[in-house]
């Protein structure tokens, strides 16, 4: 162990306790595809950080995401700002930019470079928050309290990076092919030293780990499936133990992957919290953690999978310790604690299948066959042919404007076209063009209103597509999310801290309610343009 990180687990261990009058720290931890119903099945074994919102928080039990597009990239966005992606702008996890006439990544930002313990790096692609627009939590704190700190760290970038906002003192992921957590040159050319220390052993604790199930006896009352069903990925094996690399070159590719990458993501933010002294003055700082394991583990897997169940209870633990180490270093009663997820999921088709649900996998062919039909009514409506650049992107068409109107067109009605020959498809269920998506009248369809809380009028398709419900697109194993299903919108909404009452909740709630109900928590006035509400906290 180098003398730098002894130096930094001895400030860990040796924290004092601290008391003050009103909360100084806010934690937003939001857990990548974390759904409810895991927290009400898994109750009675969770006694660490998961299990301290059930006891001694708030629980909304009936949040739901209240927009069509349910990806990380739009979830994390919304968390961070209160606002829908109609407002923020990543309405996905790769934005079609119609001023730029390309598709790009939600955080991507070819201006910056890479960030790692070495200082920066060339890279193709490096991340920031060029693509999120206005301001997020962090940003608002900073703006009304002066010497506030904010901090994100999380497996994914795209989670860091959002939940950080515009400005964040530090935002930190993790690098799947360095190993290690990254950053970016648009917050430094320099990692935070806490950052670069934790750094040197990561490989060397992580080089040939066993992930063995640490489960319940009474794990398949509590709905946890076989460690082997149908429908899981077969990539790296179906059933557990399993263990890492031995080489580097591969290891960190495999993190994220196991309960190692939340263990790792909240062990770095222990070291923020006491190196960064959060929450040890009068400035109400941030820190944002993103748990994004969950998320690449249901997907190979299933929600209800012997290796989510064991991850969700390992990651309970190590988030009961971080709690305990708030309680100690900035004090009970100082900090206040928010949790919540950026989306849910869809269980495993071939289970919902055996319980008589009538879901299935999309097969590219008939993804194929969608375009395919398009493209022939375009030609019967245009013998001649339409050169328009039309193409297919994630549930969406795209087109060249000015191609069309070169053509005789109209982009409005072609738009009208495109719509018609989507919904004639068998596993389409609507469309919605540009000009609906724009409007501002949902004309009483709560599907379309979804769909337009999902769209910025500069970053969208021409036609938005929706499918039937329990469809699965484009993975031949595992599961996924991305549908304005109630299975892909439910998510948990939970608060913990002073004052705050400990009570189970059943009316409505929503991610976009996080923002302003903390900034009243604190006494801070609401800017305009937020989307959520207040959420009175009382019995």
């Amino acid at each position: 162990m180098s003398i730098a990180l002894a130096a930094t687990l001895v400030l860990v261990q040796g924290a004092k306790p601290t008391t003050a009058p009103a909360p100084r720290l806010v934690v937003v931890v939001a857990v990548d595809q974390l759904v409810p119903e895991q927290l009400e099945r898994l109750a009675p074994h969770l006694t660490g950080g998961f299990g301290r919102f059930l006891r001694e928080g708030t629980v909304f039990w009936r949040a739901t995401v209240d927009y069509a597009g349910t990806e990380t990239g739009p979830g994390h966005a919304t968390l961070a700002t209160g606002r829908y992606p109609r407002s923020h702008g990543i309405v996905g996890n790769m934005i079609p930019d119609r001023a730029r006439g390309q598709v790009v990544y939600c955080v991507g930002d070819e201006n910056a470079r890479s960030v790692t313990s070495a200082g920066p790096v060339p890279e193709s692609r490096a991340s920031s928050p060029a693509n999120l627009l206005g301001p997020a939590l962090g940003d608002l704190l900073e703006e009304r309290v002066p010497g506030a700190k904010c901090i994100a760290i999380a497996g994914k970038d795209r989670s860091a990076v959002l939940m950080g906002g515009q400005r964040p003192d530090a935002a930190l992921w993790w690098h799947s092919t360095a190993g290690g957590f990254t950053s970016s040159s648009h917050y430094g050319e320099r990692l935070p030293e806490f950052a670069r220390v934790w750094n040197e052993l990561w490989a060397e604790r992580a080089r040939g780990w066993r992930w063995e199930a640490e489960l319940p006896p009474d794990a398949a009352w509590l709905g946890t499936t076989a460690d082997d069903v149908p429908g899981e990925s077969s990539r790296g094996g179906r059933t557990l133990p399993r263990t890492l690399a031995t080489d580097d070159a591969s290891l960190a590719g495999q993190v994220l992957g196991t309960p190692l990458g939340d263990h790792f993501t909240l062990e770095l933010a222990t070291l923020a919290v006491e190196v960064e002294e959060l929450g040890r003055d009068e400035a109400v700082d941030l820190l944002a953690i993103g748990l994004s394991s969950c998320d690449y583990i249901g997907h190979a897997y299933g929600p209800w999978s012997v290796e989510v169940t064991d991850l969700l209870l390992r990651t309970d633990r190590e988030l009961g310790r971080l709690f305990a180490h708030l309680d100690q270093s900035v004090g009970q009663g100082r900090w206040l604690a928010v949790l919540s997820a950026d989306h849910g999921v869809l269980d495993l088709p071939e289970g919902l299948q055996a319980g008589a649900v009538g879901a299935r996998r999309v097969q590219p062919a008939e993804v194929a066959a969608l375009k395919n039909s398009v493209e022939e009514a375009l030609l019967a409506r245009q013998p001649e042919g339409l050169e328009v650049g039309l193409r297919y992107f994630e549930l969406g068409f795209m087109f060249d404007e000015a191609k069309a109107r070169a053509a005789g067109v109209e982009p409005a009605e072609l738009r009208a076209w495109i719509a018609e020959a989507a919904r004639a498809t068998g596993w389409i269920e609507d469309a919605y063009t540009k000009e609906q998506l724009d409007a501002a009248d949902d004309g009483g369809d709560p599907w379309l209103r979804l769909y337009q809380r999902s769209q910025h009028p500069q970053r969208g398709p021409d036609v938005a597509l929706r499918p039937e419900p329990w469809l699965l697109l484009d993975f031949p194993e595992g599961t996924s999310h991305g549908s304005p299903y109630p299975y892909d919108r439910r998510v948990p909404l939970c608060f913990l801290g002073p004052g705050i009452p400990a009570v189970a909740r059943f009316d409505a709630a929503a991610p976009t309610d996080l923002v302003p109900t903390v900034l009243a928590r604190l006494g801070l006035a609401q800017p305009t343009g937020l989307d959520g509400r207040v959420l009175e906290l009382t019995r």
